[in-house]
């Protein structure tokens, strides 16, 4: 979608909007957005596929207007045929984008800590009617969802790693887990805001499922570390057991994730230097 044809929709569905200024600002495989006015985001879903991802999004703002605690993108503008959505811009920048001057590591850790927490805490009955999605892939799964994407990031892997990596695919899969909870389950750093040296909002809600609670932790091991995670995991109220199994099967997650985003970084150099960083502490 175009710079006009995104103009003429939101005036087509929202003639109340003076579109003085519009932007495009990001496209992924399944979305584009568009600044509009340099305070509002538009988002236009690119496929049946996204279409279905928004509407769930759609389905889950009375939830996470009582219990997110950190602020989330509330679509204030919203066409009948739901086919895209606006809302007003989050206060901070992309964590991955400040990485290197961010230092407020205490006050990431209990803000996150706590933020999921209460979204995994969101009672079933609340979630019944929702039909969300459900994650169902097993730990083989994972092994083999990962190593389709290892080969095709190898070449950009240095070859000190590969003894570690060939351990962990040859290693035996964990059990499945059954106690599946509301996740965020795409909670890298691309998708938390940070202004002020603390977290100001969680973007990004289309890939939410019902699913293992260590899929949210896992993305921050990938992206910050095992320290930053372990932070994490103290300021999440659970017993320390329940923290240990969460912490093992984030860092397997973590290990499987990093070559999907090694592959994303084939096309932006900031998540290649972010994965070969990351390298380091997992292989």
């Amino acid at each position: 979608m175009d710079q006009n044809t995104a103009s003429l929709l939101i005036l087509k569905h929202f003639s109340n909007i003076k579109i003085s200024k519009i932007v495009k600002i990001g496209e992924g495989s399944g979305n584009i957005a568009y600044e509009v006015n340099e305070h509002l985001i538009f988002r236009f879903p690119k496929g049946p596929v996204n279409q279905n991802q928004l509407s769930q999004e759609i389905k889950l703002q009375s939830l996470l207007k009582i219990h997110s605690t950190l602020p989330y993108p509330e679509f204030e503008y919203l066409p009948t045929d739901h086919s895209f959505v606006g809302y007003q811009k989050l206060h901070g920048n992309p964590l991955i984008r400040k990485l290197t001057n961010f230092s407020s590591w205490d006050t990431f850790a209990e803000q996150i800590g706590n933020f999921l927490y209460q979204l995994h805490s969101i009672p079933q009955n609340e979630l019944d009617n929702l039909d969300i999605l459900v994650e169902n892939k097993s730990f083989t799964d994972w092994h083999e969802y990962s190593f389709s994407f290892f080969e095709k990031t190898k070449h950009l892997i240095p070859k000190r790693h590969s003894p570690s990596i060939e351990v962990f695919f040859n290693s035996k899969p964990q059990s499945q887990i059954s106690n599946k909870v509301l996740c965020h389950n795409d909670l890298g750093i691309e998708h938390i805001l940070v202004a002020d040296d603390k977290v100001t909002g969680i973007i990004d809600w289309g890939g939410v499922a019902l699913a293992d609670p260590s899929c949210d932790f896992a993305r921050i091991y990938r992206d910050v570390g095992p320290k930053i995670l372990d932070m994490v995991l103290v300021k999440y109220n659970t017993t320390l057991e329940a923290r240990v199994q969460l912490r093992e099967r984030a860092i397997f997650y973590g290990k499987c994730l990093i070559f999907e985003d090694l592959y994303c970084g084939i096309r932006d150099d900031i998540y290649l230097q972010k994965s070969l960083k990351a390298l380091n502490w997992m292989y």
